[in-house]
């Protein structure tokens, strides 16, 4: 299900095809060419960020000097691993040999709606961590309809982290 704008919601058990490609569901598709920036992301998965998202971290990235040392090496490290991918015909996208190999990507993977970006994992990790995941879905809603204002301290909270 999709909500208005760029919101992704459920899970989506899909095969890897021996191009290195999965089917995005066609209702987080807005249209038949549609782009993401594919990304690691943590827990040995992927991080599929659509473009609305990308562009609110690249109107930051414009602020910073790329004459800053240290600045200058976090981008590059962003841009050495980010992809731009765009779905072909069929609703797929081709994911590196590289990032499959860092993410434990199999034969069956999960893509996993995280709310405003798309996260792929193996389903052997996907499985793990539902296992140990022991939040109710409806406490955490609770929480941050408790305090709303305190969303990120919530969130970081609830993962333990």
């Amino acid at each position: 299900m999709q909500v208005a704008g760029d919101f992704f919601f459920g899970e989506f058990e899909h095969s890897l095809d021996p191009q290195r490609r999965i089917a995005i569901p066609s209702n987080w598709r807005k249209e038949k060419k549609t782009k993401f920036f594919l990304l690691p992301g943590r827990h040995n998965a992927l991080q599929l960020i659509p473009p609305s998202i990308f562009n609110e971290f690249i109107a930051k990235v414009r602020k910073v000097s790329f004459a800053d040392a240290a600045s200058s090496l976090a981008l590059v490290r962003i841009g050495s691993v980010a992809q731009e991918c765009e779905c072909d015909s069929q609703g797929r996208i081709s994911i590196p040999q590289k990032l499959i190999e860092q993410s434990g990507l199999k034969n069956q993977v999960v893509l996993v709606g995280a709310v405003t970006t798309i996260q792929i994992w193996s389903k052997v990790n996907w499985n793990l961590f539902q296992k140990s995941d022991q939040n109710d879905v409806l406490d955490v809603i609770q929480k941050i309809g408790e305090r709303p204002d305190d969303l990120v301290n919530i969130l970081k909270g609830l993962s333990g982290s």
